[in-house]
């Protein structure tokens, strides 16, 4: 098993768009720690490659960025990456992070079923919400980043070597210190306003599967 890390960022709308830049912040993390990040960014978030980088490379931490449903995770253009009835087994033996809407309700299940080692995502709608003066510089959005920090530690935890379990307490944790900043008189109208789907993120967001599983620091 490689200590990898497989990356795919979709760029094909605005909130895979968004997923795409701040993920820059995870291949930076990966590549400070001795971690190879496998980067399917744009075009390259396909079927094929992902099939075959994990062929190739067999990276035990996988990171999916892009839309999705209950039985599905897609990737650029939203074709299909992995589906419940068609290869679901390339998740096996792997740690899994799905940046998505509803995956975890079926799909994340099944993966552990079929000997994936541990599945972080979320039951319900992944809410993202973006400050319209920003979109055109991502990672500057002050509204963006209250959403997408707390989930970019998931996989920063793991690259560090924390345990899944450790991972999804320090999303968890970092929510509600936004939350509680969303609450104060520091924040902006805008930041105010997405509080609720920042709730409902934290609410949806579910780890299965062996909590305890790490990236070797071999």
């Amino acid at each position: 098993m490689n200590n990898a890390i497989l990356i795919t960022r979709p760029d094909h709308d605005t909130i895979t768009n968004y997923f795409s830049y701040w993920s820059k912040l995870v291949i930076e993390a990966a590549t400070k720690h001795n971690i190879k990040p496998l980067d399917l960014v744009g075009i390259k978030a396909t079927k094929k490659n992902v099939s075959s980088y994990i062929a190739k490379h067999n990276p035990k931490l996988l990171f999916f960025n892009g839309h999705g449903d209950e039985n599905r995770i897609a990737g650029f253009r939203d074709e299909v990456l992995i589906e419940v009835s068609q290869n679901i087994e390339l998740l096996r033996g792997k740690i899994v992070y799905v940046r998505s809407c509803d995956v975890a309700a079926n799909l994340g299940k099944v993966s552990i079923q079929k000997g994936a080692l541990a599945f972080i995502g979320y039951t319900k709608k992944y809410a993202l919400c973006t400050s319209t003066a920003s979109q055109s510089r991502p990672l500057q959005d002050r509204v963006a980043q209250l959403f997408l920090l707390p989930s970019n530690l998931i996989p920063i935890a793991l690259i560090k070597g924390n345990t899944v379990k450790d991972a999804y307490r320090k999303s968890q944790n970092a929510m509600i210190r936004s939350i509680r900043f969303m609450l104060s008189t520091k924040a902006s109208q805008e930041q105010r306003d997405a509080l609720p789907y920042l709730w409902s993120n934290r609410k949806y967001q579910v780890l299965l599967g062996d909590e305890d599983a790490h990236l070797s620091r071999e």
